[in-house]
């Protein structure tokens, strides 16, 4: 079939400005409604994805603990680490204080002990020193201090004979963190690893593992996979995470509630094929008379019944295509505008984002087609059931 008769197909179709009109409205309608689902579903992949990289906050992409506390860094096995995947790896302690800059603002925080090995896995921290501390940028702005103020660190007494009064250290700030998730810049502060040893007196033991894995590994799949098998090695005396796992069942809950959402907000497509089921009933009682012409020249009904299909069908992917845009649209503002931004109280990002996945764009685009062809098919189904001296009489008496 020659494009040429497909262009002259569509010009008797639309060669009136209301058929045009009705056309536009149909596919601006349609493409709207899918940009609408289709948004929701990437801001919830979105959100999943930067969730994750704000996550991984350079630190290493699996976490090991030991299940019964501190523990020896000759009890790892390095040659073990570095057949699954592992690149390098950093020791360090991790504890909770309490950290106050005057006798009104203070707030419970999460201590990293590290040292010159932390560079292998964070070659953008700078180690503190010993009597210095980096803090999170939101945690600075709540304590009101900025790079070299002084702040005091309470910990628990640790293993001395005074072990039930508290610790109480004073630090300098080096360096202020700009962290992703609003989680990590309130509550994480990075102090040499020795000191803080010194402070809890464990005699040069590790409570905690951050694992480098090579390059080629660094995706979620795989990391999922090099964290079985460590579990598989060490499952008796360590706790093996992937950085997201404080977040899994969250993240878990979220794809969950995408296709719950997605299956509520299909019933606006739904409304917007209606739309084109209108329209096409609309071109093919208007038409008429240019139907019988078209058969009284030649063209067979099975001829016309595809040419109308094509013709939905090019109304649906021009429907898709500017759906893309609107979604183009929808990140932008989403990104940029103030209205979109989300409260650091109650949400872990500030910004959202739309990441579209190939399989959502297919379910959306999948589904909408299939509706508009079941209804294709059902309006032209009788097309040709009248003869052509009966179809002439009756449109043109």
């Amino acid at each position: 079939m020659s494009l040429g008769l497909l262009k002259d197909f569509l010009y008797l179709f639309y060669r009136d400005k209301p058929s045009r009109n009705f056309a536009f409205a149909t596919v601006l309608g349609l493409s709207f409604s899918l940009s609408v689902v289709l948004t929701t579903l990437g801001l919830m992949d979105g959100f999943s994805s930067l969730l994750k990289e704000a996550l991984n906050t350079g630190n290493g992409e699996i976490i090991l603990t030991s299940k019964k506390g501190f523990f020896k860094r000759s009890d790892l096995n390095f040659d073990e680490l570095g057949q699954v995947g592992v690149e390098d790896h950093s020791f360090l302690i991790r504890t909770d204080s309490f950290i106050a800059a005057d006798e009104d603002k203070g707030r419970a925080v999460l201590v990293f002990g590290v040292d010159e090995s932390f560079k292998k896995i964070n070659n953008k921290l700078d180690i503190p020193e010993e009597g210095e501390i980096l803090v999170g940028r939101k945690l600075a702005d709540h304590l009101d201090i900025n790079i070299s103020d002084e702040v005091s660190l309470i910990f628990a007494g640790g293993r001395s004979s005074e072990k039930f009064l508290p610790n109480i250290q004073v630090f300098k700030v080096k360096q202020i963190l700009d962290f992703k998730l609003n989680r990590f810049s309130e509550r994480s502060v990075y102090a040499n690893l020795k000191e803080i040893d010194d402070i809890l007196q464990v005699d040069g033991k590790i409570n905690s593992a951050n694992l480098k894995v090579k390059q080629k590994f660094q995706n979620v799949d795989s990391i999922e996979s090099i964290v079985t098998k460590l579990r598989s090695l060490y499952f008796f005396d360590y706790k093996i995470l992937p950085f997201w796992s404080e977040f899994g069942t969250f993240l878990r809950a979220v794809e969950f509630e995408k296709y719950m959402i997605a299956i509520v907000l299909s019933v606006i497509v739904i409304i917007a094929i209606f739309n084109c089921l209108t329209f096409i009933v609309y071109s093919k009682e208007k038409k008429s008379q240019e139907i019988f012409l078209l058969y009284a020249i030649g063209l067979s009904p099975k001829k016309f019944k595809y040419l109308w299909i094509i013709q939905n069908v090019l109304m649906w992917l021009v429907s898709l295509i500017i759906s893309l845009g609107f979604v183009k649209l929808f990140d932008y503002l989403i990104q940029t505008l103030d209205i979109f931004e989300l409260p650091g109280e109650v949400y872990q990002l500030s910004r959202l984002k739309v990441i579209l996945s190939t399989n959502d764009l297919l379910i959306v685009g999948g589904f909408s087609l299939l509706f508009i062809l079941f209804f294709t098919f059902i309006t032209i189904s009788n097309v040709g059931s009248k003869s052509l001296s009966q179809g002439l009489r009756e449109e043109f008496s």
